[in-house]
């Protein structure tokens, strides 16, 4: 290992640091896996930008990435616009009051499916290319760069704020983008640039010179792009699904993002980088977190896939997990064109994020945030772990069903296995019959112990912890179950763990290293020098271990189901794991909740509250679960009558309500068999969809006015016969032409979906 190589890293004046080895960066000496997530603040509104920060946050991301496109800003020549969603100094501001740091990835190329990869018209037709070293280019960017610098004024992680990192440029020399403003869209594009590490040592030193300095400058190090050999970390992406290619015909096949490797030698599955890889921690800036459709080709991302790429990627030695997009958006429609890039719908940039374009959580982001709860933890110990691989890791392809794909990450004999049997655009299968058997600093440990073998379901993937040092001693040799996280009360220490869908939890210990085991709602046997335990999950399950010492440690078992409700979160003195559907937001000594549908939700406390709690909306009723405190919380049901009027065969109008009592928002659901719905409101349109057999939510609360009634007129195009997007329908919206073989739209109903909350404080 090595360190201080990399001309990257800083202190803060509160003494906060950071820095870099070759393998993981540090946060006040201490090794860490930071997450981060990609949210646009110009693409959402800034009366919403807390609601959503904290959504970020509660879900277990520590730093906010955010594109600042130049022509969001710069439309016009010389006026910059830096209010509304474009105040980004009111974003960071934001950001910082919650705790959250902040990358700003500055361009001046952006890509992001934005017009022009993000470059102002008016840089069209100049006497210079643009992505050059044109001192009339550079000229420009100087400027650019300069209005940012005035705007973060004393937020840079430098003289105290939160802004760590900057980027610096996007997939350079390794993509361009359709110039939006020729007479036919994807005749001409923006070039991807020629000037290798020339041009990115050009622009950081612009940046520089205006004021712009952070402990982190990145840069993308795709395919091709050029990484100066210091002052840049190169970051990494993945996509499971490539709808980019122009081809109407183009038919993906299955992607290399699945298949363990050694990242940190190997970035890139199927090409060299341009630096050397072994220099730099592995992290990534661009990891799957959905895809943006493009019109001919419209995939539906599984949260699975989400899940089984970032474990993957963990498995293969990332040491730091960005998402692009982690929440979605809507574009802004410029003064003079759309702003966004023409194969992408023209307002909605919903992604299929864990955060969907109208504040939605998605099932991917429940997945995400138990896996990031586990690298808040034990990031730490993880991070200078290296990766094992077996011995045919290297002829294991995309294709193969067979094989079970596997991976470690190890440090003198302790470590996490990572399974996957995840791929995308391939039916996998159960794999049955498993027995792991992994050799580690002079021992083979072979489990499961007490069942012989194991299952790992399709499209299931998970982390087995082995050789793992509990609290006071305590050693687990392996387990068959995920740890989520940890958590302290008083002298006692309690570990959560799930059991993966398809498997059965046995945790075995080194009885040398305890006094004695109890176990809740499970079945202990002592053989030897092990103690083996076989679980059922449950909130009355437990495994109660007492150490040498006689400090007492838990083990706590959930199902992947509940693991999914899973949060940890402070309240009523202490930090407490809380199982609820509802979304779980901790302010001040408060916890604000809210949920979709269903008036009622439950939620779940451990350790127990031993003090009444009281809800701001609806009515409580408590009981005792196992080790938890059960809640029931009802608030009055929500129906929104929704008046609707078809105007035409494929228009209909709908009447908004004044206002949303007693609901936090409403969520339009529109389930239809068409090629396009296109939502306008005073003739400016609002939001767009790209049929591909999933129904199409427009949140309301935004578009409500409170002195005037409107109408929200929605446009549907027919889907053609043979239309490329066809494929992309299940089978039971297939398209079916009229008798008279003339193109149609079901509309098949259009119903709405309140958003509920509620706030619980103690009495």
């Amino acid at each position: 290992m090595i360190q201080d190589h990399l001309e990257l890293g800083g202190t803060s004046p509160q003494g906060e640091k950071i820095a870099f080895t070759n393998f993981y960066m540090t946060s006040n000496d201490v090794p860490c896996i930071p997450v981060m997530g990609e949210f646009h603040s110009s693409r959402f509104p800034r009366q919403y930008w807390k609601q959503e920060l904290q959504k970020i946050r509660a879900g277990g991301v520590q730093i906010v990435a955010t594109y600042l496109l130049w022509i969001h800003i710069e439309e016009e020549e010389g006026v910059f616009t830096w209010s509304g969603e474009r105040d980004v100094r009111r974003f960071v501001e934001l950001c910082q009051s919650l705790g959250l740091q902040v990358m700003i990835r500055i361009g001046p190329f952006a890509h992001g499916e934005c017009r022009n990869g993000g470059l102002p018209d008016w840089l069209y037709g100049r006497p210079f290319a643009v992505r050059s070293n044109d001192e009339r280019y550079l000229s420009f960017v100087l400027r650019y760069y300069a209005e940012i610098a005035r705007q973060v004024e004393g937020l840079l992680f430098d003289d105290g704020g939160p802004i760590i990192g900057i980027q610096i440029e996007n997939e350079y020399m390794h993509a361009g983008a359709p110039w939006e403003v020729t007479y036919k869209q994807g005749t001409e594009w923006v070039p991807a640039g020629s000037e290798g590490v020339e041009h990115m040592e050009r622009l950081k030193q612009l940046a520089l010179a205006v004021g712009l300095h952070a402990p982190i400058y990145s840069c993308t190090g795709w395919v091709g792009s050029p990484v100066p050999e210091h002052g840049f970390l190169p970051m990494q992406g993945g996509y499971a699904f490539t709808p980019w290619n122009p081809d109407p015909d183009f038919v993906q096949e299955p992607t290399h993002e699945f298949l363990f490797r050694d990242r940190h030698r190997q970035p890139l599955a199927l090409a060299d980088v341009t630096y050397d890889a072994t220099r730099y921690p592995y992290a990534s800036c661009e990891l799957g977190g959905g895809i943006q459709i493009t019109y001919h080709h419209r995939p539906i991302v599984p949260a699975e896939c989400v899940q089984a790429m970032a474990i993957t990627s963990l498995g293969s030695g990332a040491n730091l997990l960005g998402y692009y997009m982690y929440h979605g958006g809507s574009n802004p429609i410029g003064k003079h064109a759309y702003l966004n890039e023409f194969t992408v719908p023209r307002i909605s940039y919903d992604f299929q994020a864990p955060i969907r374009e109208y504040g939605q959580l998605n099932e991917s982001y429940h997945r995400l945030r138990i896996l990031h709860l586990f690298l808040q933890d034990f990031g730490a110990l993880l991070a200078p772990m290296e990766v094992i691989l077996p011995e045919n890791s290297t002829q294991v392809q995309p294709e193969d069903t067979t094989t079970l794909r596997y991976a470690a990450r190890s440090k003198d004999g302790s470590g996490f296995l990572f399974l996957n049997n995840y791929q995308d655009h391939v039916t996998m299968q159960d794999h049955e019959g498993v027995r792991l058997r992994l050799q580690s600093k002079g021992e083979i440990l072979s489990f499961p112990r007490m069942h012989e073998t194991l299952t790992v379901c399709k499209d299931v993937s998970a982390i087995l912890p082995f050789n793992l040092l509990l609290n006071d001693g305590i050693l687990l040799k392996f387990a068959t179950a995920q740890l989520i996280t940890r958590l302290s009360t008083g002298d006692q220490f309690s570990y959560v763990f799930f059991v993966p869908e398809g498997m059965e939890a046995e945790f075995v210990l080194d009885r040398a290293t305890y006094q004695a085991i109890e176990v809740t709602g499970g079945v202990l046997r002592e053989e030897g020098e092990q103690g083996s335990v076989i679980v059922g999950p449950g909130l009355q399950s437990c495994i109660h271990i007492t150490s040498l010492h006689g400090k007492s440690v838990q083990v706590f078992l959930l199902s992947q189901e509940q693991a999914h409700t899973c949060w940890k979160a402070p309240f009523a003195g202490q930090e407490r794991l809380i199982l609820s559907d509802a979304l779980v937001v901790p302010q001040d000594d408060e916890l604000s909740l809210s949920w979709r549908e269903r008036e009622t939700i439950s939620l779940a406390f451990y350790p127990p509250l031993g003090e009444r709690i009281v809800t701001s909306r609806g009515n409580l009723t408590e009981a005792r679960e196992g080790y938890f405190t059960r809640y029931e919380l009802t608030v009055p049901a929500y129906q929104l009558a929704l008046h609707v009027e078809q105007l035409h065969a494929q228009v209909v109008s709908i009447k908004l309500p004044v206002a949303l009592d007693a609901v936090d928002d409403a969520f339009l659901s529109i389930d239809y068999v068409g090629d396009m719905g296109h939502a306008y409101l005073d003739g400016q349109l609002v939001s767009d969809h790209f049929s591909n057999g999933l129904p199409w939510e427009i949140g309301l609360k935004r578009f409500i006015h409170p002195d005037s009634d409107r109408q929200l007129i929605i446009h549907f195009s027919p889907l053609q016969k043979g239309a490329s997007a066809l494929r992309y329908f299940p089978t039971g919206m297939a398209f079916r032409p009229a008798e008279d073989e003339a193109d149609q739209v079901e509309i098949r109903s259009i119903t709405t979906r309140p958003e509920y909350s509620s706030t619980l404080k103690l009495l």
